[in-house]
């Protein structure tokens, strides 16, 4: 597998990959692992090893790109734009449902929702500037855990994938994992939907409930006002968690009248 380094060759040599169409395994902020990104779904899921159209998410930092085709109010979007770019979690989102989703944004899409990934990065900026929105995934094969450092990557990719090498840029005494995905449920507000390596670390220090703390977080951020006036409010009244919230694994995704749930794997 060859590996660049975050130098002008390497970023050459990434932007190229990029360019032809193929798969790049990229590094993100501490805490979060290494991701596959491309400009196109079946580029992803190709190096991934499963097949070519499988769901992956949006990448695209420009949330004001994504933000009118989302079937949210004005606060719910600047709320979603905080999570994405601030909390870094991945979010599912309603689409609205008089646009449909451009042609662009249609691959992150099933059953009206879709799945963003939002992290911006100073070390990234110039690959993002230049090709997003790319589609992006967590950087394991089928079966494996997500790889958190280059090592891990080299064992479980192929020599046809370039490999952005960003441990040295990364806290690795840090605990790293895949993102917490929360999901936005008409009429009831935020849910967790995937376990991550946010709402971890949240519980692991002791703190109280993750996805209230966040909303009050955001809100408070938001609106500049004091915590302790959002947490019995609403950001307190809406969290709530789904099944799926209490075990790790693939994000679920159902459909209308679908049988049983499909796979939304990051």
């Amino acid at each position: 597998m060859p590996v660049a380094r975050f130098d002008e060759a390497g970023r050459l040599a990434v932007d190229a990959a990029l360019e032809r169409g193929d798969a790049v395994v990229l590094p993100t902020p501490s805490p979060l692992a290494y991701v596959v990104a491309a400009k196109t779904v079946s580029a992803v899921n190709r190096a991934k090893g499963r097949p070519r159209d499988q769901p992956v998410a949006l990448w695209e930092p420009r949330f004001e790109q994504v933000a009118p085709h989302l079937a949210l109010d004005e606060a719910e979007r600047r709320r979603l734009g905080w999570l994405l770019g601030v909390e870094r979690v991945t979010a599912l989102a309603p689409l609205a449902t008089n646009d449909g989703a451009p042609g662009w944004l249609a691959p992150a899409a099933r059953y009206g929702m879709a799945l963003l990934f939002g992290v911006a990065w100073e070390p990234l900026a110039w690959l993002l500037e230049r090709h997003a929105p790319l589609f992006v995934g967590s950087a394991n094969r089928p079966g494996g855990l997500p790889a958190v450092d280059l090592r891990q990557v080299l064992t479980g990719f192929g020599p046809e994938v370039w490999v952005l090498d960003g441990d040295s840029l990364r806290d690795r005494a840090r605990p790293h994992a895949s993102t917490t995905t929360l999901r936005f449920v008409p009429g009831c507000g935020w849910e967790i939907h995937r376990r991550g390596i946010q709402d971890t670390l949240h519980a692991t220090a002791g703190r109280s409930d993750y996805l209230a703390d966040t909303l009050a977080r955001a809100d408070a951020a938001l609106a500049r006002r004091p915590l302790a006036r959002r947490h019995e409010g609403r950001a307190g009244r809406q969290a709530r968690r789904s099944r799926a919230a209490d075990r790790d694994g693939h994000v679920l995704l159902r459909g209308p009248g679908a049988r049983r749930a499909r796979s939304h794997e990051v």
